[in-house]
């Protein structure tokens, strides 16, 4: 049977927010509500992409769940400020109910008691079984300490991890806390030593978000039209502040904090371009001259190539200039997507990259303009078969623009140049309130999008020296698994 990894989705995010609202429906990260047909064509999906019956139905083997205490920035646009409006446009975008909105709005909203509360919901499943398609199905949710290899092998189980979006998931506190400087950081420091000893401790968190918090800056991420909403320019494009390095040093478990638990190791999407050149400095520095098992590898969980030789050039132009993104062709070219340069750091860490489904991340203006010009409503509503081509294409463009920097590279030993095929991964940001691309919607049609993979692999230009020796289908499973299993092996679960 084929399997599947997902290194960063949500699964939890909607049926907890339907829970702590009281909600009677789509309150279980088991309940299935597969898209319409109507509802394909949605920029803001009304259904649920990556809910553990879709992920069961889709041949879904390993996934790591990111728990994400939802940023107030999103509930508090700039010109409707708080009330029905608001509640409603927020509503319309996220999915969840207006109940949890205001929960959110409130000042009493505290970040790491929500993450607090959304990892015992996701605990509360943990082992127990589920019918789906006439067969019982279970998810186990793995601890540093066990055997992954039983847990996987046994029929029907899909193995969690948990990781986490944003360091703002560690303050006592809110938004308000954050912007005023009052959160209580030495209680900070304290929550994430006692995350360290839970029985399933995140294996990686993403320093950044959407929106400032306190630590480190972030890159834009909202297009055009979000951004007249919601106000990102807080902290947009800062460096990591001393605040924020001693957290990463408390996350890894280094310099003044080391040995201090299990290692959470950090991922880079959504982290300003300065503060991720400073990272990579920084991991560049500690891994000189370790072995390949004692390296801090990077990741960078859900993202896609921006094209751009390195992350200088990457802002030379600033994203905050919507012309910027109407002037890309085949890849997004904002800053927040990988350059050439980072992809070097990744690489030489032994780090991990996730490919995102968001249609606007993996595509340029001009690429989404053709695509707009090629299919109509009606093809997305019936998903024809040209137009998953057109998405798994366009994926494929993605993955290659990533593997030629590495085989292209002066920097790499000819020799080490395959285990560019290593640190590949799917990433969709399922039930993360993106935009997924039209031909793969939810995890259920993972099967399909590894077809048509696998179909128009060996067709691009210039695959054979690209493939390093491989087979298409070995660098196909890789992907789609393997590599997500192995990283998982190597840096989480070590017994």
């Amino acid at each position: 049977m084929t399997k599947f990894a997902d290194i960063h989705c949500h699964s939890g995010l909607h049926p907890f927010a339907y829970k702590i609202a009281g909600k009677k429906r789509n309150n279980n990260v088991w309940d299935y509500d597969p898209p319409k047909a109507r509802q394909r064509k949605s920029k803001y999906p009304e259904y649920s992409q990556a809910d553990f019956t879709s992920l069961a139905k889709g041949g879904v083997k390993l996934i790591y769940i990111s728990i994400y205490p939802i940023e107030q920035g999103w509930f508090n646009p700039k010109f409707l400020k708080e009330g029905l409006i608001s509640d409603m446009a927020a509503r319309i975008v996220s999915k969840v109910p207006v109940k949890f909105v205001n929960m959110v709005q409130s000042d009493d909203y505290n970040y790491f008691d929500f993450f607090h509360k959304e990892y015992h919901f996701l605990n509360e499943e943990d082992g127990r079984t589920h019918t789906v398609d006439g067969k019982d199905y279970k998810y186990v949710i793995l601890k540093p300490t066990d055997d992954i290899d039983s847990i996987l092998q046994e029929e029907n189980t899909i193995g969690v991890i948990m990781s986490v979006e944003g360091a703002q998931t560690f303050i006592p506190g809110n938004a308000a806390d954050i912007e005023n400087g009052t959160f209580d950081f030495e209680q900070t420091i304290r929550n994430i030593e006692a995350v360290k000893t839970w029985d399933h401790p995140p294996f990686f968190l993403s320093l950044s978000h959407h929106f400032y918090n306190g630590f480190c800056g972030h890159t834009r991420s909202l297009p055009a039209k979000a951004s007249k909403l919601l106000d990102q320019t807080i902290g947009l494009n800062e460096p990591i502040n001393e605040k924020g390095r001693k957290l990463i040093d408390c996350f890894l478990g280094i310099g003044d904090y080391e040995g201090n638990g299990q290692r959470i190791l950090i991922d880079t999407k959504h982290m300003s371009v300065s503060a991720r050149q400073e990272y990579y400095a920084k991991i560049r520095q500690f891994n000189e001259a370790k072995d390949d098992p004692d390296k801090i590898p990077i990741v960078v969980s859900h993202t896609g190539y921006s094209g751009h030789p390195s992350m200088t050039v990457a802002i030379s132009r600033p994203d905050t200039d919507d012309e910027k993104y109407n002037d890309s062709d085949n890849f997004n070219n904002w800053s927040i997507n990988l350059s050439d340069d980072e992809i070097i750091e990744v690489f030489n860490s032994n780090g991990i990259i996730g490919l995102n489904f968001d249609e606007r991340i993996l595509s340029g203006k001009h690429t989404l303009d053709d695509y707009h010009s090629m299919f109509t409503k009606k093809d997305i509503k019936n998903r024809t078969l040209e137009l998953r081509k057109f998405w798994a294409q366009q994926m494929i463009e993605n993955i290659l623009g990533i593997v030629k920097v590495v085989v292209n590279s002066d920097l790499v030993q000819d020799a080490e140049k395959v285990s560019i095929w290593n640190m590949l991964a799917i990433g969709t940001d399922f039930d993360g309130m993106i935009n997924p691309e039209d031909g793969f919607i939810t995890a259920e049609e993972f099967t399909d999008f590894r077809t048509l993979v696998l179909e128009l692999l060996p067709q691009q230009t210039g695959i054979d020296q690209l493939l390093q020796g491989l087979s298409v289908e070995q660098v196909v499973d890789k992907f789609m698994y393997e590599n997500a299993y192995n990283f998982a092996k190597a840096y989480y679960v070590k017994s």
